[in-house]
């Protein structure tokens, strides 16, 4: 038996007043001198004994309702767990998106929220972690109300993040006995093979699982040809343990129905539906699948934006190759000769090329140096008879390394680095059977993290790319002028070049994925009192609008988004209330993959721990746990069953 107040026991001392009291007979009898008490001899003794029955009665009665009373008061109890401890309960509520999965017709997420209000019973308050809120030290009403307004959550977590977010917790107060309960479907990518579970901490795992396993997902939307007049939509589809004959994939602008197809899938097999598009200037479209076992990946969201040209400035005293690949209205090219240039439109262009300068002046150094740090791409190309110190002066001033000196030897260009993103989709294979340009000379060199795209037959680097803080160099390390090389003949010249343009400004991606790290790129100038916000389009709410993190560069923001927004859909955004462009924000779909973790084998090797698939079964077992029987109710009532026999004694035995 333990005590919740056992300082109150000490009052039992004072019972011994009234022992004392009867012992030493404080209260004796007075004596009456009668002429002739014979008669009434036998009726005193027998007098006295009752009379002494009697107190020694009433004295046991009154010494049982005090201490019925103090022990009452003491509040004794029985209970399993130590004396001292409290118990508390931290409860993790999984309300991932594969939470929407069914056992039944209730989706796993809202079916626990019911099992956990109507099987919570214990007196202490319980803690909620979900994947996006903590919620500390819960009552009764306040669980009821937090789980009712609970949500699904957008980011997911693995189970040995939140073991340690639990960890901190309980290790925060020593006094209280801890019991950890996880809610989740445990899918394979949250939970590892070790767990950091601590041998002081009560473990129970409870593992909700659908009915049906089985799922169909749209995966991704890309695009994949775009001339003048269409764009060819592609959807990937995915099937996870299930077929679908002629399932239905709808595309809608806005909200208006504009293209319906079917694709037909086997078990565990991806397949592509595809749409053409007209091409216009702005395009919000959204793709819809039908599927009855987890919804969040049944739609997906993008936007097309009107094209966006590419300002590209050539310096050279011959770009006429140049005006051929960058052609409008893809591209905005300016081809000046170094005498003519205007250097404040340097600021303004997303490629420049130095194309066979024989000498970079100090005066274009600075400019260039800050368009490259700011986010700009250059391309060098140096001249047979280049001035290298002043090369080397722009790439010092950059920190990038050094060109050496000119080697005059042919070689060919026959080291392709197919892998590189300038040479993205430019060979279907890896060809050997190619026909390899020619240099007569050549610039040896020494930059900082280079990357090679083409190399010479000796190894050395041809093309390579080095970046720089926000921006990019493109290092040609020889002449391409015809007396020198035959590079622009070659069929490398121009997709290379191509892509040199179209990589120097990141195009608005179809759509982000929430709880990814965001990148978006706007062309916009903005003071030093301007910021770019984000709001969901057709939206009033003002927690739908955001200010995201911003890097101000030349002529463009650079927009990062990490947490924020939570909520698929469309988004817009916005300077001083002008619209600039249409963001798309989708659901990460790793969530619909439907594999599950086999928790109950790898559970068994840890001594604290409890797998079990019921709550209201996990719930009962920490009941009885924690069962406190409390014994003042029935001390009161022992306490007034000792009143009321002195109350008997005193009216019905005589003295």
């Amino acid at each position: 038996m333990q005590f919740k107040y056992p300082e109150i026991l000490y009052a039992l001392l004072l019972l011994l007043i009234p022992i004392f009291i009867h012992l030493f007979q404080l209260r004796r009898f007075e004596k009456i001198a009668f002429t002739n008490v014979a008669f009434l001899k036998k009726v005193v003794l027998q007098t006295r004994k009752s009379s002494k029955l009697k107190k020694f009665l009433i004295l046991l009665s009154r010494l049982g309702l005090f201490t019925a009373l103090i022990i009452a008061f003491a509040q004794p109890f029985f209970s399993n767990s130590k004396q001292g401890l409290k118990p508390r309960t931290i409860l993790y509520l999984d309300n991932s998106l594969s939470m929407q999965a069914k056992n039944g017709t209730d989706e796993l997420f809202k079916s626990a929220i019911q099992d956990v209000i109507s099987n919570y019973k214990s007196d202490a308050n319980l803690t909620i972690l979900t994947n996006n809120d903590v919620f500390s030290d819960l009552n009764d009403k306040e669980l009821k109300n937090q789980l009712l307004s609970l949500d699904y959550s957008p980011f997911s977590k693995e189970i040995n993040t939140v073991l340690l977010q639990a960890n901190r917790i309980f290790k925060a107060d020593k006094e209280y006995k801890n019991n950890m309960v996880l809610v989740s479907d445990f899918q394979s990518d949250i939970v590892k093979e070790k767990m950091p579970l601590d041998n002081d901490i009560q473990y129970s795992f409870v593992q909700l699982l659908p009915q049906e396993k089985q799922n169909l997902s749209i995966d991704s939307v890309y695009i994949a040809k775009q001339d003048g007049l269409n764009i060819s939509l592609n959807v990937e589809l995915s099937s996870y343990n299930v077929a679908a004959d002629n399932l239905s994939v709808s595309l809608f602008k806005n909200d208006i129905l504009v293209g319906k197809t079917s694709v037909s899938l086997n078990i565990n097999t991806s397949k592509t539906a595809n749409f053409k598009l007209p091409f216009t200037d702005s395009f919000n479209g959204k793709i819809v699948i039908e599927d009855n076992f987890i919804a969040f990946d049944n739609e997906l969201y993008f936007s097309l934006n009107k094209l966006e040209k590419i300002n590209v400035l050539a310096i050279g005293e011959t770009n006429k190759f140049l005006t051929k690949i960058y052609t409008k209205p893809e591209f905005n090219l300016i081809s000046k000769k170094l005498n003519q240039l205007d250097y404040d439109v340097v600021g303004n262009q997303h490629l420049i090329i130095l194309n066979e300068l024989s000498i970079i002046p100090i005066t274009l150094q600075k400019p260039l140096r800050k368009f490259v740090v700011n986010g700009g791409s250059l391309v060098v190309i140096p001249s047979v008879k280049a001035n290298i110190n002043s090369y080397n002066q722009l790439f010092s001033t950059l920190r990038i390394g050094s060109i050496n000196k000119k080697v005059a030897t042919e070689l060919q260009v026959n080291n392709i680095n197919f892998s590189h993103p300038i040479l993205d989709n430019v060979f279907e294979k890896k060809i050997k059977n190619f026909q390899y340009p020619t240099v007569k000379s050549f610039y040896e060199s020494l930059f900082k993290n280079q990357k090679f795209i083409l190399k010479l037959n000796n190894q050395k680097g041809f093309i390579s790319e080095i970046k720089v803080n926000n921006g990019k160099i493109f290092w040609i390390a020889s002449s391409i002028n015809q007396s020198n090389s035959n590079f622009k003949s070659s069929p490398l010249i121009v997709p290379v070049f191509y892509n040199f343009g179209k990589q120097s400004h990141k195009l608005t991606e179809l759509y982000y994925t929430i709880g990814k790290e965001n990148t978006v790129n706007v062309n916009t100038s903005v003071t030093a009192d301007q910021v770019l916000s984000i709001s969901q389009l057709n939206s009033n709410k003002k927690s739908l609008s955001f200010i995201p993190l911003q890097q101000v560069l030349q002529q463009k923001v650079v927009l990062t988004l990490v947490d924020n927004p939570k909520k698929e859909g469309f988004y817009k955004i916005t300077k001083k209330n002008k619209s600039l462009k249409n963001i798309a924000f989708n659901y990460d779909r790793v969530e619909g993959k439907v594999q599950y973790s086999d928790l109950k084998a790898s559970l068994k090797q840890y001594d604290n721990v409890v797998y079990s698939n019921n709550i209201m079964e996990t719930f009962g077992n920490i009941d009885a746990q924690f069962k406190v029987d409390q014994y003042w109710k029935w001390l009161i009532a022992l306490a007034l069953l000792f009143l009321i026999i002195e109350m008997l004694l005193v009216k019905f035995l005589k003295n």
